[in-house]
């Protein structure tokens, strides 16, 4: 009888167990201490993981980087899905244009410089000036994704939906005679929520929204969606990279067309058609006869109504607590997710792509569907919508459920994984180091480019400023006696009183106010603090750019066909801007938004 194949169970030894808990404790304690130091957690990490790994210590054996490295990616994937599920969905597509500009301006200034200084100054060659261009050009989205959520959590800025359904709804049994009790939903109503305890305790009962994150803000917004589509360009040139090295020019080669064009091509395809899918498909499943509240919502024990079907009255009968329902919405989260993902990858898109894509799909399914747009909601509703929509969010689960993991152990692993992929002692060259630095200062100022965009887009006359549309001195007197007829109201055939002194005084210097904030000297001022976050938070590469440069540089094997476009020093140089870019960006980031405080959301980039 032979015994089927199986790995061997085998007790660690002492030493394994020691280096695995040593380097994961320290990847969170020197991401503290570097967070409090200068701002650089995440630099940090990636230090670390050149220590612990095959540059310098070599304490982690091959295997185990190599397992590290799945789970790092895999906490890459984790940190973008993250990122699509807190998008805001408004700013996105308002500001596509702007993003896909800003895109462009941080691919196509990198590239240049590298021609300008690599082969024009150093004597390098052009396929060797572009191969480094195409990794310089690329910009980390786990780097960008992490400095956003790291500043943002230590500056409190994610103050929206960070609450529990119990904490929002602690007080008295709602009974079936209050007022507004049709405007509860039955999650609602069935978890002892009343009408006191779901508005505010102000006379208006109005919810105020908090102040948009920095991730939820446009700036926020138009930084990760350009991000996104500069991955999507650095798929492209990997496609390319290969092909110019085995044949030596972009001539001759009959399927390159293809292996351009088909990345894009895919990626815009599902960036189309995931916006009807989910509006015209996955949307209305969810909302099919309320089960999307009915499973996704904590509700307390109910007593059953009669009226109701057999297997509805069982599943509103049950308690649901917050763990069972989040437990829901998680596997909702991997099942879509990993949907997103096969068809990215199948289809020669990025993963990362496709985890983005399925995170704002998550975020649109969930949203509260108004059943007449032409009816204002009155505040009950408001406040009361703003409690199912905590109850129904997928970010604050996963926040919840996967955040954990994901902060303390899969995230710390990607950015270690990064630090052992660096070549660190080979980079100590005096040559290597000069025109790696002088190098490094050229990528910054090419990615310091994409705010460009961001001050000649804010002058444009269709701007808003503020959320208020320009409009002529003769509109808004017009507008004033629209407001005050409507809001104050006419009764019989009186009329409304005249202005006094003192309000004409205040119109006018409201006026003044107002046109102030619309002149170009104004837009400018406020938008050149939102350009320089854009541009710094483009700086870091990470890992889009080593991988762009590894494939560039080949194998330096006896094979010719194996050898790349970038020759070692080169290759070195290349490596020096990338790690000085990734240390850079994350330290201005952090420092910026510290000092800057509201400034970058507020106005018109809120």
């Amino acid at each position: 009888m032979t015994l089927s194949s199986s790995f061997p169970y085998s007790q660690p030894s002492l030493v394994s167990l020691l280096v695995i808990l040593s380097f994961l404790y320290l990847l969170n304690v020197i991401f503290v201490l570097a967070n409090l130091l200068a701002h650089a957690g995440i630099v940090g990490q990636i230090f670390l993981g050149t220590v612990y790994g095959s540059p310098l210590g070599g304490m982690l054996a091959l295997e185990w980087e190599a397992t590290f490295g799945l789970l790092g990616y895999l906490g890459l994937v984790c940190i973008v899905f993250e990122g699509g599920l807190s998008t805001n969905l408004s700013h996105l597509f308002s500001n596509l244009p702007l993003s896909c500009l800003c895109a462009m301006t941080g691919v196509a200034c990198p590239i240049a410089l590298s021609f300008a200084l690599l082969q024009a100054a150093f004597g390098y060659s052009p396929l060797e000036a572009f191969a480094a261009g195409a990794a310089l050009s690329s910009t980390s989205l786990g780097t960008t994704f992490a400095a956003l959520s790291s500043v943002s959590r230590q500056e409190g800025a994610f103050v929206g939906a960070k609450g529990t359904i119990d904490e929002a709804m602690e007080g008295e049994t709602f009974g079936s005679t209050a007022p507004h009790a049709a405007f509860i939903p039955e999650t609602l109503r069935s978890a002892g929520a009343s009408r006191d305890s779901i508005l505010p305790e102000s006379s208006s009962h109005t919810h105020k929204p908090a102040k948009p994150s920095l991730q939820q803000s446009r700036i926020g917004t138009v930084l990760i969606s350009a991000a996104m589509i500069d991955d999507v360009i650095g798929l492209v040139i990997s496609a390319i990279i290969p092909a110019i090295s085995s044949e030596g020019s972009l001539s001759g080669h009959p399927s390159l067309a293809w292996r351009v064009i088909k990345p894009i091509l895919s990626s815009t395809l599902i960036a189309a058609i995931s916006p009807p899918v989910a509006r015209f498909i996955l949307r209305p499943t969810f909302w099919y006869r309320r089960y999307g509240e009915l499973w996704c919502a904590p509700r307390t024990r109910r007593q059953p109504d009669s009226a109701q079907t057999l297997s509805r009255t069982l599943i509103r009968a049950q308690a649901w607590s917050e763990a069972q329902a989040d437990f829901v919405k998680v596997t909702l989260m991997v099942f879509v997710a990993s949907a997103y993902i096969a068809i990215a990858y199948y289809t020669d898109s990025s993963m990362l792509f496709g985890a983005y894509i399925a995170g704002i799909t998550l975020t649109y399914i969930c949203q509260i569907p108004t059943k007449d747009p032409s009816e204002s909601p009155t505040p009950s509703q408001q406040n009361t919508e703003h409690v199912l929509a905590l109850s129904l969010s997928f970010e604050d689960a996963y926040s919840r459920k996967v955040g954990p993991i994901q902060n303390y152990i899969l995230a710390p692993l990607f950015f270690a994984s990064i630090g052992y992929a660096i070549p660190f002692l080979s980079l100590w060259n005096g040559k290597v180091l000069w025109r790696g630095i002088l190098y490094s200062v050229l990528m910054v100022i090419g990615k310091l480019a994409v705010g460009l965009p961001i001050l000649l887009w804010s002058v444009l006359p269709a701007q808003r400023t503020s959320g208020i549309v320009p409009q002529t001195r003769g509109d808004r007197y017009i507008t004033q006696i629209w407001r005050a007829i409507t809001h104050m109201g006419l009764k019989g055939d009186r009329c409304p009183r005249p202005r006094s002194e003192s309000e004409l005084r205040t119109i006018d210097t409201t006026e003044k106010s107002h046109d102030h904030r619309t002149s170009v000297g104004y837009k400018l001022r406020t938008s050149l603090l939102p350009a320089t976050f854009i541009g710094l938070a483009m700086v870091a590469r990470g890992e889009i750019g080593l991988l762009i440069a590894q494939i560039a540089r080949g194998r330096s094997d006896s094979s010719a066909n194996t050898m790349g476009l970038l020759g070692d020093e080169a290759f070195l140089v290349c490596i020096w801007a990338i790690l000085l870019c990734t240390i850079v960006g994350p330290i201005s980031v952090g420092i910026l938004v510290r000092r800057a405080g509201n400034s970058l959301v507020t106005g018109n980039w809120a």
